[in-house]
C-alpha cells in the first residue's frame, strides 16, 4: 500500500467500508514549510565551508611564495659563496609582486642583522605576504607596500654571509 501526496487512495476497512488514505493539504503545506525554512541554512552552512577553504588555499598560496623568496635568497647567497655573484649583498628591505597560481601576490622582505650572536654575519630574514588580486584582472590595491592591511602569510628564515663567516679550524 502507498500513499501519494497529492492524490488520497481509498482504503476498505474490516467492516467493509471505505476511508481516504494520504496526506492532507496542510500536512503538505507544513512539510514544505520544513524544507524552505531548512533549504537556506543549509545552502549557508556550505557557503560558509567554501569561504573557510578558501580563506585556507589562500594562506597556503601565501606561504608558498614566501618560502621561494626565501630559497631565492638562499640561493643567491650559495652562489656568492662559490663566488659565483662576488658582488652580491643582501638587501635590508626589498619587496615586490610575483603571479602564482592565477593571483598576484605582493611579498616584502626585510632582513636584520643578528648582532647579539657571538658568531657575526648571521642575518635574520622576514618575509611578508599580501594578497592584491587576480593575475590577469584588476588588483585589490595599489602595487606599493600597504602595512596597514594584514599579511596572509609572515615567514622567518636565516642566512649567513659567507664572508662574514669566520670557519673553525
Amino acid at each position: 500500500m502507498t500513499f501519494s501526496l497529492f492524490r488520497a487512495k481509498a482504503l476498505r476497512t474490516k467492516q467493509g467500508g471505505f476511508t481516504q488514505g494520504g496526506f492532507t493539504l496542510l500536512e503538505a503545506m507544513i512539510a514544505l514549510m520544513i524544507v524552505a525554512m531548512a533549504l537556506p541554512a543549509l545552502i549557508t552552512l556550505v557557503m560558509t565551508q567554501l569561504d573557510g577553504s578558501a580563506a585556507i588555499r589562500d594562506k597556503t598560496y601565501a606561504y608558498w611564495v614566501a618560502e621561494n623568496q626565501l630559497t631565492r635568497v638562499r640561493l643567491l647567497q650559495q652562489q656568492k659563496a662559490k663566488k659565483a655573484l662576488i658582488d652580491y649583498k643582501v638587501p635590508e628591505k626589498d619587496s615586490g609582486t610575483v603571479d602564482m597560481m592565477g593571483l598576484r601576490w605582493q611579498w616584502q622582505l626585510k632582513t636584520i642583522a643578528m648582532d647579539t650572536l657571538p658568531v657575526p654575519g648571521f642575518k635574520r630574514i622576514e618575509i611578508a605576504v599580501r594578497l592584491l588580486g587576480t593575475a590577469d584582472g584588476a588588483s585589490l590595491g595599489n602595487s606599493a607596500v600597504d602595512e596597514d592591511r594584514p599579511a596572509l602569510a609572515r615567514l622567518t628564515g636565516y642566512i649567513s654571509d659567507p664572508e662574514l663567516v669566520q670557519v673553525l679550524p
